[in-house]
């Protein structure tokens, strides 16, 4: 139990983003940083990170439950802009955060203190022990990452895991490719989007054959270009090469904000 168990979701919402008091319980760093690492800024990020950790919370509680021992990893968590709602169900010293940037993990530090942030390489492995974590979630990274570095990320996870633990990470969707480039998608990343991904039509059928899609993207928060892309990863390719890891689902539909479909994946007892 935390101080914050009592709320309610919605409740536990009002008091982060500060809606009802004026001022959020964690502050948010400035909208141009906001903006240049997710495309947008204030509210409407933190609704998507308020449904993902619902989400996540959902998996963890009907494959394994929550209590005291429950231990949480972010990859990829950047500002802590996902690991602030995981205040409502566990204590900070239960909340690990890895980023690859250090400029991102000081103001995790700053703004939400308390949780473990640990830099990180770019490919795996990570400072952590076997058999660590109940969850890992990686909200848009695996969006992002060559098909050798996800694969290795996943092995790595496999590692990691307790014996039963859940993954929970989203890419890109098939979706992602068939808008590539058209005028009424537009957004922050839009040209960047539209450089990165060509010939549509054949990387549709390549996608449903079940292939892993990568574009690489010079310019992804200092990132290589070969660390570094566009990546479209169909449930297809999860299945047949990701077998460390059970596979549970593949959702689509969680988030009512939010459009990266998410892998869930169970390590075996």
């Amino acid at each position: 139990m935390t101080q914050y168990s009592h709320l309610s979701d919605e409740d536990w919402f009002a008091k982060i983003a500060g809606t009802e008091s004026g001022t959020p319980l964690f502050p948010l760093p400035p909208e141009s940083l906001q903006t240049s690492t997710v495309g947008r800024a204030g509210l409407p990020i933190l609704r998507d990170a308020f449904m993902f950790w619902q989400f996540t919370r959902r998996m963890l509680e009907a494959n394994n439950g929550i209590d005291a021992n429950t231990k949480v990893m972010d990859f990829g968590c950047a500002w802590s802009r996902i690991l602030r709602f995981w205040q409502k169900d566990l204590p900070p010293q239960n909340l690990y955060g890895f980023d690859v940037e250090e400029r991102f993990l000081s103001i995790a530090r700053e703004h939400v203190p308390g949780c473990n942030y640990t830099l990180s390489n770019a490919r795996p492995p990570i400072a952590a022990a076997d058999n660590s974590f109940d969850l890992i979630y990686a909200f848009s990274v695996f969006s992002h990452l060559p098909q050798d570095v996800a694969d290795a990320w996943i092995s790595e996870f496999a590692r990691i895991l307790k014996p039963g633990g859940i993954v929970c990470l989203t890419t890109r969707p098939r979706a992602h490719i068939e808008i590539a480039g058209n005028e009424d998608a537009q957004s922050a990343h839009f040209e960047t989007y539209a450089r990165a991904i060509t010939h549509k039509e054949s990387a549709l059928e390549r996608y449903d054959a079940g292939e892993f899609i990568f574009y690489p993207v010079h310019g992804g928060g200092g990132l290589a270009a070969e660390t570094f892309g566009e990546a479209i990863i169909p449930p297809a390719y999860a299945k047949q090469h990701w077998k460390a890891l059970d596979f549970v689902n593949f959702a689509q539909n969680y988030s009512e904000t939010y459009l990266q479909p998410c892998f869930v994946m169970r390590k075996p007892h």
